[in-house]
C-alpha cells in the first residue's frame, strides 16, 4: 500500500508541475501581449514621421525586433472591408462599382501577436455615390 500512495503523490507532483508550467508560460504570453501593444503606436509614430534615412532604419529595426515577438502587420489597402479585423472610420465617394465596399484609404494598419487580432486596421472605404 505504500507504493500506491508514493505513486499517487508523484503524479500530483507531476500535476502540479505542470499546472506551474502552463501558468508561467500564460504570464509569460500576456507580458508579450502587453509590450507589443505599448509598441504599435510607436510604429505609427515612426510611420508619420519625417521619412529620412536614419528614421525609416530605426522603424523597420523596430518592426523586426516586433516580428521576432510575433508581431504582424497586415496592410487593409484595397481589400474588401471586413469588420472582423477592420474598422470602418469614413466612407469616401467612388464612381467605380468595382470599388465599392472596397478599402480605399488606410489611416492605421492592422497588427496581429502570434495571429490573434491586437489592433484593427483603421480604413476609409469605397461607396457609390
Amino acid at each position: 500500500m505504500q507504493v500506491e500512495g508514493i505513486a499517487g503523490a508523484l503524479r500530483e507532483l507531476e500535476a502540479a508541475k505542470r499546472r506551474v508550467e502552463r501558468d508561467a508560460r500564460a504570464v509569460e504570453d500576456e507580458t508579450r501581449r502587453k509590450l507589443v501593444a505599448q509598441l504599435v503606436p510607436v510604429l505609427d509614430n515612426l510611420d508619420r514621421a519625417a521619412v529620412t534615412d536614419g528614421v525609416g532604419a530605426i522603424r523597420d529595426q523596430l518592426e523586426s525586433v516586433m516580428r521576432g515577438f510575433g508581431v504582424e502587420r497586415q496592410s487593409a489597402l484595397a481589400q474588401r472591408f471586413d469588420p472582423s479585423w477592420m474598422e470602418a472610420i469614413g466612407l469616401a465617394p467612388v464612381d467605380d462599382p468595382e470599388l465599392e465596399g472596397l478599402v480605399v484609404e488606410e489611416m492605421q494598419p492592422c497588427y496581429r501577436f502570434e495571429g490573434m487580432l491586437l489592433r484593427p486596421a483603421k480604413v476609409i472605404v469605397g461607396r457609390l455615390g
